[in-house]
């Protein structure tokens, strides 16, 4: 009986607890679900991603084994960056959103329907890869059939939030919504540009340049500027302080955004390409680093004075943890791409680890620090275990930054 009463009021308190989460979000049950679900979704992702990265590791090793590398690495690029990273960091667009703008996510229903229509795509498209249907281009393999419909449900974070943002209630606009509006309108053109390479008319080499952009893209302008971006918010949301400086964040996400693209292009110097590529892109890739530097710094003094608190926010020390991880990532990128490191670089493996590092270390680190922190506060509930997310942080540093080496 008393453990009945005592389940009975632990009940009550996390239904009351919910409540009042929803009365402060305005928005009601429904956002709370969208959010969940890709953080749901996402994790699932991850989970499948992590296997096909592994299995495309010992391919590398091993070429005896059933399905080749060849096969296998595109379809867990398509899993880990759009199925765990594009959205986890989407659902924690969808969280911030509401609590930034005071106004009720736009059509939770539409953001539901992009969250299955991505999925979907991701499901079908790696099978497709992994059965040897694909079209062989960088990052993901997929048919122009399959691409054609994955640029069109892209556009739909894009329609969700413009009018959630155009029917705000609150007059100050933090730097976290200038992330979320530049995300989720790079990540369409960026994916539309990509589909352009499947026509005819189009040649390899600018194919290729295509490809590269792709996967740097996504890095910089989705995991990179929304990962840090919600961090921000994570930060001054969780430990009750202010952003130490917002045109240091501008800088950082400026940065990300327009000219540390270009480090995808590096890896093509001494290629077929115009020799005036080679120049640009070890000149803008610099940007990559200076972005990454100015977001870790920004959140160090941001931290100032709260450092001991650090230990009873995992989702604080996941995201510092990936964005340091960045600033590494970054420099390595950088000097990858100017031509006395090119000359032995280009077209090898380094690049490989470089990947790996950004997608599944980066990547994984920067969701996290989002989603630890939402999804205690939309499910009303405390983490289940503290030292799993901890656990989570040493396994993925120790993992990501091993393979780059």
């Amino acid at each position: 009986i008393c453990s009945r009463r005592l389940v009975s009021r632990e009940d009550r308190r996390l239904t009351s607890t919910a409540s009042e989460i929803r009365a402060i979000l305005g928005g009601g049950a429904e956002e709370d679900r969208v959010a969940v679900a890709h953080f749901v979704v996402g994790a699932l992702f991850l989970l499948l991603g992590s296997l096909l990265e592994v299995l495309a590791l010992f391919a590398l090793r091993f070429p005896g084994l059933p399905v080749s590398y060849g096969r296998i690495q595109p379809a867990a690029n398509l899993v880990l960056l759009m199925g765990f990273c594009v959205l986890t960091l989407i659902g924690g667009a969808y969280y911030v959103l509401p609590r930034l703008t005071g106004a009720r996510l736009f059509r939770p229903a539409l953001a539901r329907l992009g969250l299955l229509g991505v999925s979907g795509l991701v499901v079908v498209g790696a099978a497709v890869v992994l059965a040897g249907l694909g079209s062989g281009r960088y990052p993901f393999g997929l048919p122009w059939w399959v691409d054609a419909p994955m640029v069109l449900v892209l556009w739909i974070p894009l329609l969700v939030t413009l009018p959630t943002i155009s029917d705000r209630r609150e007059k100050h606009s933090f730097v976290t919504l200038w992330a979320v509006i530049g995300a989720v309108t790079w990540l369409p053109l960026l994916y539309a540009t990509y589909f352009v390479g499947h026509a005819p008319f189009v040649s390899s080499v600018a194919r290729a340049y295509m490809d590269s952009a792709l996967l740097a893209g996504i890095v910089t302008m989705v995991v990179g500027v929304l990962g840090s971006g919600l961090l921000y918010y994570t930060v001054v949301r969780e430990l009750d302080v202010a952003l130490a400086s917002r045109p240091l964040a501008t800088v950082g996400m400026w940065s990300l955004a327009f000219a540390s693209i270009w480090w995808g292009v590096a890896q093509l110097t001494f290629g077929p390409g115009p020799d005036w590529v080679a120049g640009v892109a070890a000149a803008l890739g610099l940007a990559f680093p200076i972005g990454a530097l100015a977001n870790a710094g920004n959140l160090t003094m941001t931290m100032e004075g709260s450092w001991n608190r650090l230990r009873e926010q995992p989702a604080i020390g996941a995201g510092l943890v990936g964005t340091f991880l960045a600033v590494g990532v970054g420099v390595l990128a950088a000097l990858g791409a100017f031509r006395p490191v090119a000359a032995v670089v280009s077209l090898t493996s380094f690049w490989k680890g470089i990947e790996f590092a950004a997608v599944a270390g980066v990547g994984a680190l920067m969701a996290a620090g989002v989603s630890f922190a939402a999804l205690p506060r939309l499910a009303g509930r405390e983490i289940h275990d503290e030292a799993k997310p901890r656990q989570f942080v040493r396994y993925t540093l120790a993992g990501s930054v091993g393979v780059l080496v």
